[in-house]
């Protein structure tokens, strides 16, 4: 088998005989041939010339081979992988596993290694077709801490008209026991309307100082601007979006309003209360909405005064969305955005339910927002474009909790 310029030539003579006697070991020598001469070609294209050729075009010179072995259903092939002197040059072709993948598998047998893993994790390693050596983890786990260190200190846009906010409690193991450590979560929309993951952190506890700390990080990558902070209704997290982002407005999430008031009414009179809250966040205007606010809590004062009271203190929060652009209203009244990517991380860390340390975190949960954030480029979650058109469509309000 011989490569010649862009056509791969087989040497029938070498192949037959060992077709005849065993065939598994042809195709894997055959694999083995093709991969390389991919290879081959691969550097030639990045290094702008071809083996002993002179060009005008070359852009790096050849340092060698190493051996690198891939496994394969035809078996484990032997490859030389090429070497630029720049040291810039990478191929596609061992990328076995996605940045999620590698992250999960660093994670796993990081897990493993340390005794805290789960029953499941030898047959998960396993599947992965992996090995467990503490190289293997050493080599994921500095590649995903380039990226970590990338993805936390590139800078931001100076303005994201909306910045959504969560956490989700994750067990992490802190040297002695294991503890519940807040994951923090900032996802922005910018002016361009797409959705972005800015940052990602872990605490010890929610409160005053440590949002204060997450959104000042945030201001020393770039970001000065925010209308509007989406988030729940945690103590501590208005007065410090109040503090690091000044003339922004607080939306409480409508969802866990409504929760909230689950745990105070009476089962049977919920479904009134609920459909009376969604017609208040239905109003055509914030100026309605006081109105018929007012008349909920009056309503409500004498048999639920814990309802009034509830009410009293969060509605205003709650009807913040409406003083901003009608067709954005499904999309700003409450937190499901990042809901939706929480739930995509329960789903991923359920395979350990525990990790051996923060670093095993942020190798995991990274990764993810990178691709998802790859994903969130292919189109835009609101449009700043003909709003006075569009807040003149009246659009169906609708909430799932």
């Amino acid at each position: 088998m011989e490569l010649k310029g862009k056509k791969l030539e087989l040497d029938l003579e070498e192949l037959m005989p060992l077709l005849m006697t065993n065939k598994q070991e042809a195709f894997r020598h055959i694999g083995e041939k093709l991969l390389n001469s991919v290879l081959e070609k691969e550097f030639e294209s990045f290094i702008g010339a071809s083996k002993h050729e002179r060009s005008d075009e070359r852009s790096d010179y050849r340092n060698g081979y190493k051996e690198r072995q891939l496994k394969t259903t035809l078996g484990e092939l032997n490859l030389l992988r090429p070497y630029a002197r720049s040291g810039k040059f990478e191929t596609k072709l061992f990328e076995n596993y996605s940045r999620i993948d590698k992250a999960l598998v660093s994670m796993i047998v990081e897990s493993y290694l340390k005794g805290v893993s789960t029953r499941k994790v030898e047959s998960v390693i396993s599947e992965l077709g992996i090995e467990l050596s503490h190289a293997t983890v050493s080599n994921l786990s500095h590649e995903l801490d380039e990226l970590i260190t990338e993805f936390r200190t590139s800078p931001l846009k100076s303005y994201y008209p909306y910045l959504y906010t969560d956490s989700s409690y994750l067990k992490v193991f802190n040297g002695s026991r294991f503890v519940s450590m807040a994951v923090m979560i900032a996802i922005g929309v910018n002016d361009d309307g797409y959705r972005e993951i800015l940052d990602i952190d872990i605490i010890h506890e929610e409160s005053y100082a440590t949002y204060k700390d997450f959104f000042d990080a945030l201001k020393e990558r770039g970001l000065k601007r925010v209308d509007l902070v989406i988030s729940d209704g945690h103590k501590g997290i208005k007065k410090a979006a109040a503090s690091s982002f000044t003339g922004s407005s607080w939306q409480l999430c409508s969802v866990h309003a409504k929760r909230n008031i689950m745990k105070i009414v009476p089962k049977k009179d919920i479904n009134g209360v609920l459909e009376y809250l969604s017609d208040v966040l239905k109003s055509k205007d914030v100026q309605e909405a006081h109105t018929k606010a007012h008349g909920m809590i009056a309503t409500y004062e004498d048999k639920y005064p814990r309802l009034a009271k509830f009410l009293n203190d969060n509605i205003g929060d709650v009807m913040t969305f409406l003083a901003f652009p009608k067709s954005h209203h499904r999309k700003i009244h409450s937190t499901n955005l990042v809901e939706r990517f929480n739930k995509e991380i329960k789903r991923r860390t359920k395979v350990v339910g525990a990790f051996p340390n923060q670093g095993s975190v942020l190798r995991l949960l990274v990764p993810l927002a990178v691709d998802t954030n790859a994903k969130w480029l292919e189109r835009k979650y609101v449009s700043w474009e003909d709003l006075q058109q569009q807040n003149e469509v009246d659009e169906e309000f609708t909430e799932k909790f």
